[in-house]
């Protein structure tokens, strides 16, 4: 399964990816994010795997991350492994007069049918960016 979602980010282009780097203000906008564990390297350099722990509720989830390439500040591509699921986000920060346009082609695959319509999936990643939007519209100026 193949879509892709944008987001306009009315901040400048450096901003965005600086805080989207950022390990410490990770868990500020991620929601349900615990813990980062780095296994290979720092976290959020390319190469480099680890996991990001999720709590919601009683329920607990441990999500491998590996950062395939980031190309400083167009691009970051990220791989999220779950037991039955493979998904792959290409990252771009395009930069439109002092704001940044965020585009991410995502790709999954799975062991096992998940039996839901591809919109829940755009739903959801667009969710997840636009929480990312609101934490960084609530930074305050640059």
């Amino acid at each position: 399964m193949k879509y892709q979602v944008e987001v306009l980010i009315e901040r400048k282009r450096d901003d965005v990816v600086a805080a989207y780097l950022d390990i410490d203000m990770m868990k500020k906008w991620e929601k349900g994010l615990t813990d980062i564990e780095s296994v290979k390297g720092s976290l959020f350099e390319e190469g480099s795997e680890g996991y990001l722990h999720f709590s919601f509720g009683d329920q607990t989830m441990k999500m491998k991350v590996t950062n395939e390439k980031i190309t400083i500040p167009e691009q970051i591509i990220q791989i999220y492994e779950v037991p039955g699921a493979w998904n792959r986000c290409d990252n771009h920060f395009i930069d439109q007069n002092g704001h940044t346009l965020w585009i991410m082609d995502v790709e999954f695959r799975f062991a096992e049918d998940p039996n839901l319509p591809i919109e829940r999936f755009i739903e959801q990643t667009k969710a997840g960016m636009v929480l990312f939007k609101d934490f960084m519209m609530g930074l305050g100026d640059a």
